[in-house]
């Protein structure tokens, strides 16, 4: 039996992964051990996120190195987490600028590297309204492919429902003694939204990007513009 630290995983991994989400924050627990302890599961999202945050990055570099892992590792723990996560995001975001200014240079194009559809997502879509071209970014691997505006094929928000009967302050007599018991309605809560657009990629028809309601609000009239403006 082996024991297991803990490491943070920041931010994201590929949205292709079917069982890593995008904008999510991973707990992996690692072994302090024997390191071929560790699950496949555990390498496979060590591999494929932006930025692993740990306590320890000693024995995580040791760790990283015996499975040939090599994503960023930043110290983060007790003494410095709350100045760590601005810290993480800007270091992303600078990386995904970084990638779109390269694209600009090396295709002679004008992707908006303000506006990324996915981000903090290592992996986003970016668009160039005046050339009509899409590109979707891979700021992990330093990757990006190129599509025709034709590749896009629609988009929408969507979101989750979920209904509970909560009372409302009033009350209503149940026998001529007068007791009366509290009354209840039917509530419908809105949460989880997220961008989904619609793709000619067989592999990856369906696309979606969490985010809040009001980013989503927002993404979807700068689509609008964008493509019918």
């Amino acid at each position: 039996m082996s024991s297991h630290s803990i490491n943070e995983v920041f931010p994201v991994s590929q949205p292709a992964v079917a069982s890593v989400q995008p904008g999510s924050l991973y707990v992996v627990a690692t072994p302090i051990g024997n390191l071929d302890d560790i699950s496949a599961r555990a390498l496979r999202i060590l591999r494929e996120v932006a930025l692993i945050a740990a306590e320890d990055t000693r024995h995580s570099a040791r760790l990283l190195q015996h499975f040939g892992i090599e994503t960023p590792l930043a110290a983060c723990h007790e003494h410095n987490e709350r100045d760590q996560g601005g810290r993480f995001l800007a270091r992303l975001q600078a990386s995904c600028q970084a990638l779109v200014a390269r694209i600009n240079g090396q295709q002679g194009l004008s992707f908006d590297a303000g506006h990324l559809l996915g981000y903090p997502a290592p992996t986003f879509l970016v668009f160039d309204s005046r050339n009509r071209k899409i590109a979707a970014c891979d700021v992990v691997n330093d990757a990006y492919k190129l599509h025709d505006f034709s590749w896009l094929l629609g988009w929408q928000m969507t979101w989750r429902e979920i209904e509970s009967m909560e009372m409302n302050g009033g009350s209503r007599q149940v026998n001529r003694a007068g007791i009366s018991v509290p009354t209840f309605e039917r509530t419908v809560r809105t949460k989880d939204f997220a961008i989904e657009l619609q793709t000619t990629d067989p592999q990856r028809p369906l696309l979606s990007f969490p985010m809040s309601r009001r980013a989503a609000e927002t993404w979807c009239a700068r689509l609008n513009a964008i493509f019918n403006g």
